[in-house]
């Protein structure tokens, strides 16, 4: 296709057209040219003239995921111009093209005599652009639980020999040595642990799914609390760190084995938070009944969320200066807190966090 032929120089005045075609520059390039790239400032239209385009964008991980492609007689690169933003997407050619390239200053003179018509193209094209956003947001969020789904899937079958030669060894231990009540306590525990990480794989690979299942049981908060010190036995040691829990009687109906995970979780970071502040630490679980259920509040005098943070706080891999960990754990806890038809919220600031969960009873 000559220059002239191409559906937007035609559609140009023709007493203009002459004069723009001066300023366009054409080129050939070959499989795989860069055009533009993702984030780079929007410096012209692009008129296909031969071949076809590609249209990516960079996924998580660094590899990229093709969004569209435009071929022979279509044009690219006008969201930018009337935007004003940053390329939202990389453009190569997909096998050799022709394409000619109008300058951001071309464009902006054809279009600044119809003034109402660029305002109209322009909204038109925010909105798109915001589609096209959100759109590519879910794709990563799906192509990324996936990972993780496959991931845990796989590292639960490696992991299910060791996990029954330790339970077994750790049961023919005890029973060897029923009469002593120490290597029973801690052959218990053992297996219990094992469990526990079982668990909590089994609530990861629930996550990836969206498929987050409980199983209600009644029970006293008091013993919940005592389960919780037994599995965390570190957390109780920390000399930095003064963990209290207060149960006030209160019972509650829930999947206490989830509960106690999303504690665990939420008390982790808390002793994180109280580390790397350097200070001497103090972290309170409360809970009390009201309202048709059971309140529980995790208060901690650490640094507070950073503000950056805070409203993705509980959404999938958000993380702040860890240098490990998945960026899972606080999104876990919301949908174990929202499978139980309950609520979690929090209120941070220099002097620390809380975090307050409801719990409806059944």
């Amino acid at each position: 296709m000559k220059l002239e032929e191409h559906p937007f120089i035609a559609s140009i005045a023709e007493e203009r057209r002459a004069h723009l075609a001066k300023e366009i520059e054409v080129s050939d390039l070959e499989d795989g040219a860069v055009i533009f790239s993702e984030k780079t400032e929007p410096d012209a239209l692009y008129l296909i003239l031969s071949g076809k385009v590609v249209f990516t964008k960079r996924r998580w991980d660094e590899t990229l995921k093709i969004v569209s492609e435009s071929e022979e007689g279509s044009f690219f690169g006008e969201v930018g111009i009337f935007t004003k933003e940053l390329r939202a997407l990389n453009a190569s050619a997909s096998g050799p093209c022709r394409i000619g390239r109008v300058p951001k200053a071309a464009v902006e003179k054809i279009i600044e005599d119809a003034e109402p018509v660029r305002k109209i193209l322009g909204n038109v094209i925010e909105h798109l652009k915001s589609t096209t956003d959100h759109y590519m947001d879910d794709v990563m969020h799906t192509e990324k639980m996936a990972l993780v789904g496959t991931m845990i899937s796989s590292v639960l079958h490696d992991f299910k020999n060791p996990f029954s030669i330790i339970s077994l060894g750790a049961t023919i231990i005890r029973q060897q040595y029923e009469d002593d009540p120490k290597t029973v306590r801690i052959c218990a525990n053992i297996e219990s642990q094992i469990q526990r990480m079982v668990h909590m794989a089994n609530d990861l690979s629930a996550f990836a799914r969206g498929d987050s299942k409980v199983e209600i049981v009644d029970i006293e908060l008091k013993e919940l609390f005592l389960m919780f010190r037994e599995l965390n036995v570190p957390f109780f040691k920390d000399e930095n760190v003064e963990l209290t829990m207060e149960s006030n009687g209160a019972s509650i109906a829930c999947d206490h084995s989830k509960i106690l995970r999303a504690l665990q979780n939420l008390v982790s970071n808390s002793i994180e938070a109280i580390h790397h502040a350097g200070i001497k630490g103090r972290i309170e679980i409360v809970a009390w009944e009201d309202d048709g259920g059971v309140f529980l509040t995790v208060a901690d005098n650490g640094r507070g969320i950073p503000e950056e943070i805070q409203s993705t706080f509980f959404e999938p891999f958000v993380t702040h200066g860890k240098s490990d960990g998945t960026g899972l754990g606080t999104a876990i806890v919301k949908s174990i807190i929202e499978a139980h038809e309950g609520e979690i919220r929090f209120e941070t600031s220099a002097e620390g966090t809380v975090f307050t969960i409801y719990l409806p009873s059944k």
